[in-house]
């Protein structure tokens, strides 16, 4: 069966305001972790290079339907691009460069996990344009990876790191996980200090959500694990702010630290509300008409989207007022806030008066209070 896109993603395509980021997402994992519940397969290996050659005829529709500037940044997640062979990553890299111009300082990200990165990939990776890689080590205490189902180990991480150096790799960031059940306050910090041994340029620290649909989830229910007490996962949070501070990092994002200068621009562009084009399964993308907005998203399943012939499942249209209440939440996100549009007053006066955001002049910033507690602030705002 060939799957259709809506009409509207076809209509006024050209009329969006230009793209200057690019997410490709690449789905394939050895082994689904048990608390992941992103787009992600395992077992799929056979799909691969047909979902390749999706990928590539979405990506030169694009480039015929969309105006495109220089890309700021280019971003592989997903899944784990590493798994894929490093020739064909370098492959689809060169794809992207014969389709798109690419900006002089461009930002090219790729997701890694340790078991799946070596020194042959990590050249290619180089040697295709990757300057920047996301580690996904997540910890280092055997016991929190043992309950995350995390098939590597801080030896692994570390190798990794090592070989990202040697080949010339000079932006690491590193992806960890607190709030775990059975975690402890003294074993999430050995990991942050593990991490900081590391030197790497940037860390993403995420507590731990356990989503519904997920194995851990489930192994929740049963009773097999309990669930982290609010009040202890807001010590890990202190916790991680005193050490990555301590160290020389500065939080410039709700659960982002980095070295100065090395904050994802990629990320940054999620939250400032910025064009950004998504390709591959379950993609989404984000398009700017005048005051208005767009969001629109592909078939999740990969076999869906390498059958389908526009390759989008739905989206939705964002009027003025909807577009600008994204823009507070999500550019509150960030420590350096945001120019406010008009027309929220009264929202922002309450999160004035909470203590959650401070005000400078026409400028809006969160106060440490409200970064550990933006979810806070996007209920007031949306």
């Amino acid at each position: 069966m060939t799957l259709t896109a809506p009409a509207w993603a076809i209509g006024d395509a050209l009329n969006s305001e230009r793209f200057h980021h690019l997410y490709i997402h690449l789905p394939f994992c050895p082994h689904k972790c048990g608390y992941c519940d992103f787009n992600a397969y395992a077992r799929l290996d056979g799909l691969m290079q047909p979902y390749l050659q999706a990928l590539e005829r979405e990506l030169g529709s694009a480039a015929e339907r969309f105006s495109f500037g220089p890309l700021a940044t280019v971003y592989f997640g997903g899944g784990t691009p590493s798994l894929l062979p490093g020739q064909d990553l370098y492959r689809l890299l060169a794809r992207i460069r014969s389709l798109f111009e690419i900006a002089p300082r461009a930002e090219i990200t790729l997701e890694a996990n340790p078991a799946s990165t070596d020194s042959q990939k990590l050249a290619a990776w180089r040697e295709g344009g990757v300057n920047r890689l996301s580690i996904g080590v997540q910890g280092f205490d055997p016991q929190a990876l043992a309950v995350l189902e995390r098939r590597t180990d801080g030896a692994q991480a570390r190798r990794t790191v090592r070989l990202a150096r040697e080949a010339g790799f000079a932006n690491l960031s590193l992806d960890l996980i607190y709030g775990v059940p059975y975690q402890t306050l003294e074993s999430w910090q050995e990991t942050l200090r593990q991490a900081i041994d590391l030197g790497p340029e940037h860390l993403s620290c995420y507590c731990l959500t356990i989503e519904p649909g997920t194995l851990l989830h489930r192994r929740l229910q049963k009773g097999q694990v309990q669930a982290v007490d609010s009040d202890v996962a807001w010590q890990f949070l202190e916790k991680c702010q005193s050490e990555l501070t301590g160290a020389g990092y500065r939080r410039y994002e709700v659960s982002s630290w980095s070295r100065p200068g090395f904050e994802s621009k990629h990320n940054q562009s999620y939250w400032r509300c910025r064009p950004v084009y998504g390709a591959g399964c379950g993609a989404h993308s984000y398009g700017l008409w005048g005051d208005s907005a767009r969001r629109w998203w592909n078939w999740a399943r990969p076999q869906d989207y390498i059958s389908s012939s526009g390759f989008v499942e739905d989206g939705e249209d964002l009027d003025p007022r909807k577009a600008a209440a994204e823009r507070i939440m999500l550019g509150l996100r960030m420590v350096d806030g945001l120019q406010a549009p008009p027309g929220f007053e009264s929202e922002l006066d309450e999160l004035l008066a909470a203590g959650l955001v401070s005000r400078t002049a026409d400028r809006i910033q969160p106060t440490e209070r409200g970064l550990d507690l933006h979810n806070q602030i996007a209920l007031a705002v949306l």
